[in-house]
């Protein structure tokens, strides 16, 4: 554990260089500040003791952890939650929602802040989402008899617990009472480490979409501005992205009028909206800004930059782009696909069980260039056949594996 609690210290200390000139970084640190003292002041006050813990890294993660909270609260409406995030990403968005009666950053994993934490707030269970592995939290978890849960995670053969230097990890992985995975390889691969606590649950995300989508947000503009066209919808895009898609969109444009395009931006700060406009701008691309609330649009290309109503938008769309296959990683590909939008997406996918399921299935399409993006849409734009048929599909799959939910609170009960 010395390894891994000096490298818990040398990241405290990063992040507070960094957040002298980062403002994530700074939200980080200053969320943290008198984080005992608000603590002891809400469980006393909110009477939290015996209250489920939850943990989510950031805002992802919640919504795949959001339907197993919400079915907790809605079975009991008396039961204490308490909700943690480890990014500012999530806690910015949610730190009022409202079937959590306390939101709060999760203290820096160091065996006294745990101990602390634990101390105070005694939860009766605690639920971690998907690759939460706090050793110091896990461990005062175990020591103190704490029920422990992990929902909706995924092992993989590259993770510390099969390096060499995985000991500790693998000995926080047995502390949990129940590992609820997505897929039948995970078990596999918990097995041959000796972790017998495994069940296999699904994916907690498929019931999530399909909540948003059972009753989505209503946008009047953009519903008007979608009427009678095919709108390529960019959900959470990056740089690369944009650049592929704004590309391939004036080709379309050029042989079919009714084409239109909504980019939404992984990140949505005032350098990368004025770097997406500089973009747009270059290339003659008249557009909007959600953000100036205009009551009707002229152009054919709408910026979202604001945030908490993508899931909600792709219900206007056609087909949709999803960013983050050029950089770290592509994002949910399942929120548009609840709508029964065809996914398209970059190369960077290896890690996402679901991406693979809809390139199998003919919904998804592994996208290289501009060109093979310009091709796909173009057959879609053409072919209203091929659409209807592959929405079909796409609509099919996230229906054909809900549940995960029903059978994680069976476990929890």
């Amino acid at each position: 554990m010395f390894l891994y609690n000096l490298g818990i210290y040398v990241f405290y200390i990063g992040l507070k260089l960094a957040s002298l000139f980062n403002p994530k970084a700074k939200q980080w640190i200053d969320g943290r500040k008198q984080w005992k003292e608000n603590l002891k002041h809400k469980v006393e006050t909110l009477q939290l003791e015996n209250a489920i813990w939850f943990h989510c890294a950031s805002l992802g993660e919640f919504e795949q952890g959001r339907p197993v909270l919400e079915k907790i609260k809605q079975d009991n409406s008396n039961q204490k939650i308490v909700l943690t995030f480890f990014s500012p990403s999530g806690y910015e968005i949610q730190k009022n929602y409202s079937f959590a009666d306390l939101v709060m950053y999760l203290p820096l994993d160091s065996a006294s802040n745990a101990h602390y934490f634990l101390d105070i707030l005694k939860p009766k269970i605690s639920i971690f989402v998907k690759y939460e592995f706090w050793l110091n939290f896990l461990f005062a978890l175990d020591k103190k008899q704490i029920p422990t849960f992990l929902i909706s995670t995924v092992i993989k053969k590259h993770q510390s617990f099969f390096k060499w230097y995985g000991g500790n990890f693998r000995k926080a992985l047995a502390t949990y009472k129940i590992i609820y995975t997505q897929d039948s390889e995970s078990l596999l691969l918990l097995e041959s480490l000796g972790i017998k606590t495994g069940q296999l649950a699904g994916d907690t995300r498929f019931d999530r979409v399909l909540q948003i989508c059972s009753s989505p947000k209503q946008l009047k503009e953009i519903q008007e501005f979608s009427n009678n066209s095919f709108v390529i919808i960019a959900g959470s895009s990056w740089q690369k992205d944009e650049e592929l898609l704004i590309e391939s969109y004036i080709s379309l444009k050029a042989k079919h009028v009714n084409v239109k395009l909504i980019i939404a931006p992984h990140e949505i700060d005032h350098s990368n909206i004025e770097r997406l406009k500089k973009l747009l701008s270059k290339h003659d691309i008249n557009f909007h800004l959600y953000s100036d609330n205009e009551s009707h649009y002229i152009h054919s290309v709408l910026v979202i930059n604001t945030i908490g109503f993508l899931s909600s938008v792709y219900q206007y769309g056609s087909v949709a782009f999803i960013g983050g296959g050029f950089d770290n990683g592509i994002h949910n590909i399942l929120e548009p696909t609840v709508f029964g939008l065809p996914v398209l997406f970059g190369p960077n996918y290896k890690k996402f069980n679901e991406a693979f399921d809809v390139i199998k299935l003919n919904a998804g399409f592994v996208i290289l260039s501009s060109s093979e993006l310009t091709k796909q849409l173009n057959d879609f734009i053409e072919d209203k056949v091929l659409l209807h048929e592959t929405s079909i599909l796409a609509k099919n799959y996230v229906r054909s594996h809900a549940g995960a939910t029903q059978k994680i609170m069976v476990g929890l009960q």
